[in-house]
């Protein structure tokens, strides 16, 4: 539990964290050159992990350049938001409307300045969100959880198997830097810089309006209910519902209608049902696939209970909401890489105090990682 207070542990400074930062760097010159060879070593057929994956929508290529191995996947659909702006097909299923607007708002004004270079724009605004969320990420705990080595947590976190989503085209480096500055600020009881952080979240990821609970629940315990719900003290903890309202009447000032998003959300196949067409269910591709998604329900599952018992139930709030919206949305799909900006987990593993347990779990999350990254560059789904 978090049983140091702020008075015992001052705030961090640079210097304090420039041994980390330069962790970082080396990681993703490792990562990049890694994936690098990794896209141009092999020969591959198409994936079949998936009935909707084909070759003519995802083929594999060989190519050096490095830019372009972060332009997979969703990548295209913040492309898309970047060049043409929010628009529906004529069928009216995977539209991008399901994709917040921060993060291709800041690759539009980044890319402007790149000459119109949004891919590079998107990875150097993730690289940028990746050392600037390790930096607090440091500091929350160095403060708050003195008893762990600070950098052990993020070493871990940057060798997760889906880690190498952070260094991609994708919101997972934004929303880690947002999530974890939303809980440094509100573990020191700053909510109004809590709340502003959350509303960048709701902005940036769907699962960003869960951040105001973990405001709501410190100010209730701090003040009680009524000083909480009836007093100004309410506003921060209501910014990322503002946000996530926000773009709803968005795509209802401009599609008419308020509830796209959620529609849309089923057309791709995320719904309160189970969506069983999307599976290859004999094929081998598909059977790992789901015996590595179902590995990570069952960890980020035990993991919460965990955290509210040894860490904090602030922390498994989080936690708790937003892998129930991953496990009702229809499918197991990306539930790793949900897992991934779940920043505690990564603390709750760092407490791990026998040594053999945990090199075993460096080891095989390196491994896994390794898998992760081979699969993205060569247009393999991996999450």
């Amino acid at each position: 539990m978090m049983k140091e207070s702020l008075l015992k542990n001052p705030s961090v400074n640079l210097t304090d964290m420039k041994p980390l930062l330069l962790k970082v760097v080396i990681w993703l010159v490792i990562v990049n050159v890694f994936a690098l060879a990794a896209h141009n070593r092999f020969n591959l057929n198409s994936d079949t992990a998936y009935t909707w994956i084909t070759p003519q929508s995802f083929p594999t290529s060989q190519s050096w350049d490095l830019v372009d191995l972060h332009d997979r996947w969703d990548t295209y659909w913040y492309m898309d938001i970047v060049r043409n702006g929010y628009h529906l097909q004529e069928d009216n299923t995977l539209a991008n409307v399901v994709f917040f607007p921060l993060y291709p708002f800041l690759i539009k004004v980044l890319g402007t300045v790149l000459l119109g270079n949004y891919v590079l724009a998107g990875w150097v605004i993730s690289m940028a969100a990746l050392l600037a969320g390790c930096a607090y990420f440091y500091r929350l705990v160095k403060e708050f959880h003195p008893d762990i080595d600070p950098e052990l947590p993020i070493v871990l976190m940057l060798l997760f198997p889906t880690a190498f989503f952070l260094n991609i085209v994708y919101t997972e480096a934004l929303f880690f830097l947002i999530s974890v500055a939303c809980f440094y600020y509100v573990l020191r009881k700053q909510f109004m810089m809590a709340g502003f952080f959350a509303l960048l979240g709701a902005l940036t990821h769907s699962n960003g309006v869960f951040l105001g609970l973990p405001i709501l629940w410190e100010t209730v315990r701090l003040y009680g209910w009524k000083d909480a719900l009836l007093s100004k003290r309410i506003v921060p903890m209501t910014m990322p519902a503002i946000g996530m309202f926000s773009f709803l009447l968005y795509d209802y000032l401009k599609f008419k209608d308020f509830w796209l998003f959620f529609k849309i959300e089923s057309a791709w196949g995320r719904s309160f049902s189970i969506n069983w067409d999307h599976f290859s269910t004999f094929s081998h591709p598909s059977i790992v696939n789901m015996c590595i998604d179902i590995s990570f329900a069952v960890l980020i599952i035990g993991a919460i209970v965990l955290v509210w018992k040894k860490l904090s139930p602030l922390y498994s709030l989080f936690m708790s909401l937003t892998v129930l919206a991953a496990l009702t949305s229809g499918t197991l799909m990306s539930i790793g890489r949900y897992s991934l900006v779940l920043f505690p987990l990564f603390i709750l593993i760092a407490k791990i105090r026998n040594k053999d347990v945990l090199h075993s779990w460096m080891f095989a999350s390196t491994l896994f990682l390794a898998l992760d990254i081979i699969l993205y560059v060569n247009n393999y789904w991996a999450g």
